[in-house]
C-alpha cells in the first residue's frame, strides 16, 4: 500500500511536470534565448570584449595560416626551415607577451579579453610580416 501511494504521488509529479513541457504557451516561455552579436566597435560588457576579441584573434589567426600555406611554396627548403623555426618562436613569443599584457589584470575579468585582444593584435603584426615574405617571394 506504502509502496503504491509512492508510486501514486510519483507519477502525478511526473504528469505534471510533462505537461509544462507539453503545454504550447508555456513551452514558449521555457525556451533559452540565443544572444545577440555584440556591437564589437563598442563592447560595453566583459562577455561582448571576450566574443569580440576572439573573434578579432580567430580572423587575424585565419589570415596568417592562409598566407603561411601560400608561402610556403614559393620558397625553397632552407628558407621553408628557417620560415619554420620562426613561427616556432614567434608563437612562443606572443604567447608570452600576451602573458605578459593580461598579468597586469591577473585574476580579473579583464584579463581573459585582454590577453586574446593581445593575440590578435600581434596576430595582425605578423600577418603584415608574412605578406610581405610573400610579396617578395613572388618576385
Amino acid at each position: 500500500m506504502k509502496n503504491r501511494r509512492i508510486w501514486g504521488t510519483l507519477t502525478a509529479i511526473l504528469l505534471v511536470l510533462t505537461a509544462g513541457f507539453l503545454v504550447p504557451g508555456q513551452a514558449n516561455n521555457n525556451r533559452v534565448e540565443i544572444a545577440q552579436q555584440p556591437n564589437c566597435k563598442s563592447p560595453q560588457t566583459t562577455v561582448d570584449m571576450n566574443i569580440c576579441s576572439s573573434q578579432e584573434f580567430k580572423a587575424a589567426d585565419t589570415k596568417l595560416n592562409q598566407l603561411y600555406q601560400q608561402l610556403l611554396p614559393k620558397i625553397n627548403s632552407k628558407q621553408k626551415q628557417r620560415l619554420t623555426a620562426a613561427q616556432r618562436t614567434w608563437v612562443k613569443f606572443r604567447d608570452e607577451t600576451c602573458d605578459y599584457s593580461a598579468g597586469n589584470f591577473e585574476g580579473g575579468t579583464l584579463a581573459a579579453p585582454i590577453y586574446v585582444s593581445c593575440k590578435a593584435k600581434v596576430t595582425q603584426d605578423r600577418v603584415k610580416d608574412l605578406e610581405g615574405y610573400l610579396e617578395q617571394a613572388s618576385l
